[in-house]
């Protein structure tokens, strides 16, 4: 990626001595709002460019310990592949027919001590450590002995809706899917809307399985479909789904961390672009003169 991200200055300044300055609640206001300005520039582009709006939420769990994020990256691409080659193989690249957004979340970073107990960074202690400090004849933690280990790896994606032509008149390819989750390679075309939709959830599944580091087990894939009924930060419907996606987009290096540029249909970058990604947009937040 070669966006020029200094548009929005969201990181931390340094002083003199190289030591971190304290974080004001100005800060973290201003934060909330460009992570708020975010969202709204992605729903806007959306909105304004026809993009098909994301149906499905998907949530993967991998069943090893990922904290390469470029790994999940490459397991993002092989997911999209597939699904483009099963469902949309007349319309690749084409964000006003087929939409992906891909996201890259990491569980809480933590510390792990020597005596074997886990303590959660910024929430309250899982396990006791408690030691008494004779000089102020106080209780405290000890966590001296503590290494900081960053959290894993796991993904939200957001789909759009699968063609219901695509089953009804299935490929080769989508047969062998078919077969795979259902025991049958065709499906009636008096299907109804709720169970199709069922049926589009567990073949997304299926094709998500399909990846070297997604589980077996029920646990590892979830998938959510758009319903109004339910919100996420004040966003409803498949805009709730892009606020839970980008809830972690405090700032500017949060925002590269967690949104996949590669695979997304639209992804954060700077004015200029190159000609392959000129069907993409700019997603940064303006800098305030």
């Amino acid at each position: 990626m070669t966006a020029e991200l200094d548009k929005v200055d969201l990181q931390l300044h340094h002083n003199n001595d190289c030591s971190p300055e304290i974080v004001t609640l100005n800060q973290v206001k201003e934060w909330k709002l460009r992570r708020m300005e975010l969202r709204q520039n992605i729903i806007n582009t959306i909105n304004t460019n026809n993009i098909a709006i994301p149906m499905f939420h998907i949530i993967l769990t991998y069943y090893e310990r990922i904290i390469d994020r470029s790994k999940i990256i490459k397991q993002h691409r092989f997911i999209k592949n597939q699904m483009d080659e099963l469902f949309f193989r007349n319309h690749r690249n084409k964000p006003t027919k087929s939409s992906y957004f891909f996201f890259c979340e990491r569980h809480k970073t933590y510390l792990s001590g020597s005596d074997g107990n886990t303590y959660y960074l910024f929430n309250q202690v899982k396990t006791s450590n408690e030691v008494l400090n004779s000089i102020t004849n106080n209780v405290e933690y000890d966590v001296c002995d503590k290494e900081v280990v960053k959290g894993a790896y796991h993904s939200h994606i957001l789909k759009s809706d699968i063609p219901d032509k695509a089953l009804l008149k299935p490929s080769s390819k989508v047969r062998k899917l078919l077969m795979e989750v259902t025991g049958n390679e065709i499906i009636p075309e008096s299907i109804d809307y709720s169970s199709i939709i069922e049926l589009k959830k567990s073949l997304l599944k299926q094709v998500c399985r399909r990846s070297e580091i997604v589980g077996n087990s029920n646990a590892s894939i979830k998938i959510v479909c758009s319903n109004d009924d339910y919100s996420y930060d004040g966003y409803y419907g498949w805009k709730g789904f892009i606020a839970y996606g980008t809830k972690k987009c405090y700032n500017t290096d949060m925002m590269i961390d967690v949104i996949d540029n590669d695979n997304s249909s639209i992804a954060i970058r700077a004015n200029t672009k190159s000609i392959e990604q000129s069907s993409k947009y700019t997603l940064l937040p303006e800098e305030e003169n």
